[in-house]
């Protein structure tokens, strides 16, 4: 097992993806140019964007528009791809101050730094601007799938303070957790990536959704084990009172082992699901090799 580099997601990337992903972090860094706030304001609003992730969301809107355009039209993902990413920033807002989170990726969060209320009005300001860049995408399916997405995330951040610290938490409501709190946006990056080029298709379009929830659900199972595990240096060990699926499945008998092995099988299904279904649906071995640097 290993926490991969970003460097490696970026390898695998065409040229013409890697070029509209740096437009999409030039979008992202621009996006609130002209417009004053106070000084904390405008810090905890770019603080995520600054201090970015592996752009994964972006990345899977791009790569759909890019499979499914035939290589072409992936310049009409850029502005959607921004969007999810924006949603993604303000989840993550949102997340610290719901667990009082003080470190993510290495550095001290806006709820840290600038306290609960600033990060709360940046997540705020973030989402209108998430909702801008869709309407100006031109494609209402756009605009009406990530707010629902949106929609989607805050009943997961609701689930979970539900459940946090409950001893009788279910691999059922897991599962429902995640789906809502991290798959249903990446669901959303590969649907939105699709209507960008213009695939409307019922039945595709319900098939690329299956894959991202599929890609979604092992997304947040590999980073559980990571967590559990202690692998990231960049980011604390899990918090015991957040849901963990080694946690669940070791509940029982103890067995912190067999409890990985079949966090790993679930998270491998999940990706085999997901490969199956984007072999039926389109030739694309760049997908299917980005999505496998999820297996562990």
């Amino acid at each position: 097992m290993a926490v991969l580099n970003p460097g490696k997601y970026m390898e695998l990337l065409p040229m013409d993806v890697k070029f509209a992903l740096t437009k999409v972090i030039h979008v992202l860094e621009e996006s609130f140019i002209g417009l004053w706030m106070p000084d904390r304001l405008l810090k905890a609003t770019y603080h995520y964007i600054r201090n970015r992730g592996k752009l994964i969301r972006p990345t899977l809107v791009l790569l759909m528009a890019y499979a499914l355009g035939n290589g072409t039209g992936i310049e009409r993902a850029i502005l959607p791809a921004a969007s999810v990413e924006l949603i993604h920033t303000a989840s993550l807002l949102q997340d610290d101050i719901m667990d009082q989170q003080r470190i993510r990726r290495g550095v001290e969060t806006p709820y840290s730094i600038y306290g609960s209320h600033t990060a709360m009005l940046a997540s705020d300001l973030i989402i209108a601007k998430a909702v801008e860049f869709a309407i100006r995408s031109g494609d209402n399916d756009i605009v009406f799938e990530l707010l629902n997405s949106s929609i989607k995330l805050a009943v997961g951040q609701s689930l979970e303070s539900e459940l946090s610290g409950r001893d009788n938490t279910t691999i059922d409501d897991y599962l429902k957790l995640i789906y809502y709190k991290t798959a249903s946006l990446i669901e959303s990056s590969m649907i939105v990536g699709a209507y960008s080029v213009n695939v409307k298709d019922n039945e595709v379009i319900s098939r690329i959704r299956d894959i991202g929830r599929f890609v979604g659900i092992a997304f947040q199972v590999r980073d559980d084990v990571i967590d559990y595990l202690n692998m990231d240096s960049k980011n604390p060990g899990v918090n015991y009172d957040e849901i963990n699926i080694v946690r669940i499945m070791s509940r029982d008998n103890g067995n912190i082992e067999d409890a990985i092995s079949k966090a790993r099988n679930l998270l491998n299904d999940m990706l085999d699901n997901a490969i199956d279904a984007i072999r039926k649906t389109m030739d694309n071995e760049i997908l299917i090799n980005y999505i496998n640097l999820l297996r562990i």
